[in-house]
């Protein structure tokens, strides 16, 4: 079970303890629901409410979690969910709870879950409720790490220290030379070793290592570490054999037809749905600005193979070369509908035919322009391999990363794919879309 899991499960606990406790200070006066009623009732304030934590990223452990941001995340996200449920009573008036439920939980809900998380916070970063790190090794890897330990709440994690040759600049206190591992390890306990060593040839402390494993301490390679914590693989760190003989990658046909079928189902209801939309949303293109209301581009897909990708057009047609690779985002040249239909992406609406036909998927690395891949190619390591699965509407990347306007954004993209080609599975393709219509009600915009 992951951190923001356990964290949903304890604000639900939580909620649910509320909303009874807030049932039992009704007023006598206030009728008595049966006791099924009553059940479905907090149920769904419970639900609600745990949605709008999500919805305002209170299980993203990647922003700031301090109790002033932490507060500022659930006045918004109970202010939501008290809109929300006064629709949900005003449609459904059978869920309406009895004495004014919502009145009584809500404040309470806040307290609670306030209280709960900052207890968690602190506990998380002292004595038996933390393990103790040790960092063998310098560089911007380890010093990422070193980062999210110290800022992370939710890790439950401390850095004693780190060890590396005199001279190298160390991300944690430094506690040695790699020879000084053992003596370390008996004077100072730690209970997690991670290996971060930008260069191991001769280097690597092998019997020391081995030795506090069979001692109960927990070794680990900075990659898997840095992927665990960050939900991106770390590119930059790579090497051939780590994919090669890495756990992950298991591409499997019934997977994959699994979420073939699903994405054609989706585009396919997407379609028929919004036909009405897309009509309008043409007619207005084409009375805003001369030009035609689709824009097409060559995009480069599975197995390198190259499609027409069909959107809305946002911008004004101009003369010159559109197929720059950072031309395509010339903000002076988005019209006003274009800015609406890129805000809260509908502009990739028409993609839905792109699905169909079989170039892309609902969910996957989105699909590069042709004009760019050979750029990026030879700039980025192993970024072809982004083309071994079909692209999609959406994808990690975009719910993670967002725009990319330099080489080193595609990077960090790159890494989000990876990871995603990695792990993919319906599941994840599900986690993804729901992120992606947070993103989509917030108005923000995945690259």
């Amino acid at each position: 079970m992951s951190t923001a899991q356990r964290f949903a499960w304890l604000d639900g606990l939580s909620t649910l303890a509320v909303c009874g406790a807030a049932m039992a200070m009704l007023p006598a006066s206030a009728p008595a629901a049966a006791p099924l009623a009553a059940v479905a009732r907090v149920a769904v304030v419970t639900l609600v409410c745990i949605a709008a934590f999500y919805y305002n990223d209170l299980y993203n452990f990647e922003a700031p979690h301090d109790v002033g941001q932490l507060f500022l995340r659930l006045c918004r996200a109970l202010g939501l969910t008290a809109l929300v449920l006064a629709v949900t009573y005003l449609t459904f008036p059978a869920f309406t709870p009895s004495g004014n439920l919502a009145s009584y939980a809500l404040p309470l809900i806040l307290v609670s879950v306030l209280s709960l998380r900052v207890a968690a916070y602190t506990l998380a970063k002292r004595g038996p409720f933390s393990q103790r790190v040790l960092l063998l090794g310098g560089g911007p890897l380890a010093s990422e790490l070193a980062h999210h330990i110290r800022t992370r709440p939710d890790l439950a994690l401390s850095l004693i220290g780190a060890l590396g040759p005199p001279g190298d600049a160390l991300p944690a206190p430094p506690l040695g030379d790699y020879g000084d591992l053992g003596a370390v390890v008996r004077r100072d306990h730690p209970d997690r070793i991670i290996v971060a060593m930008p260069n191991r040839r001769g280097s690597l402390p092998i019997a020391s290592l081995l030795s506090c494993r069979f001692r109960g301490v927990t070794v680990e390679e900075a990659t898997h570490v840095y992927e665990r914590f960050t939900g991106r693989l770390a590119v930059e760190s790579l090497n051939p054999s780590t994919l090669i003989f890495g756990d992950g990658f298991r591409v499997r046909r019934l997977r994959l037809a699994m979420m073939r079928a699903l994405s054609v189902a989706a585009a396919l209801v997407a379609l028929l749905l919004t036909a009405p939309l897309i009509a309008i949303v043409v007619v207005a293109i084409r009375l805003e600005s001369p030009g035609p209301a689709f824009f097409i581009q060559e995009r480069i897909g599975l197995r390198g193979r190259r499609f027409r990708l069909v959107k809305f057009r946002t911008m004004r047609q101009e003369t010159g070369d559109g197929d720059s690779v950072w031309g395509r985002d010339n903000a002076s040249r988005v019209t006003r509908l274009g800015a609406v239909l890129r805000r809260y992406r509908l502009d990739e609406l028409p993609q839905c035919w792109n699905v169909l036909r079989g170039d892309m998927n609902l969910v996957g690395p989105r699909p590069e322009m042709a004009g760019n891949v050979a750029i990026f190619a030879a700039a980025i390591p192993f970024y072809d391999l982004r083309h071994e699965v079909r692209p999609g509407l959406t994808g990690w990347a975009q719910v993670r990363a967002g725009y990319s306007m330099s080489i080193e954004e595609v990077t960090r993209k790159l890494c989000y794919d990876l990871y995603y080609i990695k792990h993919m599975s319906p599941a994840f393709d599900l986690r993804i879309m729901i992120d992606t219509v947070k993103f989509v009600l917030n108005g923000e915009r995945p690259g």
